[in-house]
């Protein structure tokens, strides 16, 4: 009597697939901690930060990156707000003013421009002042909003500017806010 020779056993495919699964999983590890490595320093690389001071209210904060650009200036003049200013308005405290530019590429920009004034003369005269100079641009007349402000706003071809008067004592305190959407203006 022969015995027929047995085949041989199967493979294990448990152990096989326990090694394949930990194989992926140090892949995947590997690939991530090389990925952000390379990250950092893209970033680390591509970022710059650079403080300016020309003296008091003259202070510049720039932060470059490869994906866009964020300025801060303390500097505010009448050409930046494109707004009038009142004659003999003084401007407030340095924290209270300052032009934002914020890049991103060519076409996605914003320009925030924002500064305080006060003025001893009376409310009725700085309303009738900007009454007179902005005339028909005004797009809104608020003449007391919710914190008792009257708001001049003039909304057009990608710009916004608000003057905003309220009574400060015997005389006037002025808010001038201009953005600016869209590609073009820079600091």
């Amino acid at each position: 009597m022969s015995v027929s020779p047995q085949p041989p056993p199967p493979p294990k495919t448990g152990s096989n697939l326990l090694a394949i699964s930990l194989l992926a999983l140090a892949l995947i590890v590997f690939v991530s901690v090389v990925t952000i490595w390379v990250g950092v320093r893209f970033l680390a690389r591509g970022v710059s930060v650079n403080v300016d001071e020309h003296g008091p209210g003259a202070k510049q904060v720039s932060i470059k990156t490869p994906v866009g650009s964020l300025e801060v200036a303390q500097d505010v003049d009448e050409a930046r707000l494109g707004l009038p200013l009142y004659p003999g308005a003084t401007r407030l405290k340095e924290g209270d003013s300052a032009t934002v530019n914020m890049t991103f590429g060519e076409k996605a920009n914003l320009r925030v421009v924002a500064a305080k004034f006060e003025t001893a003369d009376d409310f009725e005269k700085v309303r009738d002042f900007y009454m007179r100079r902005l005339g028909d641009s005004v797009t809104k007349f608020t003449d007391k909003d919710q914190e008792g402000k009257t708001v001049f706003e003039i909304k057009k071809s990608g710009q916004e500017k608000i003057v905003a008067l309220h009574r400060k004592g015997p005389g006037t305190q002025i808010e001038l806010v201009r953005v600016v959407h869209g590609p073009g203006e820079s600091n």
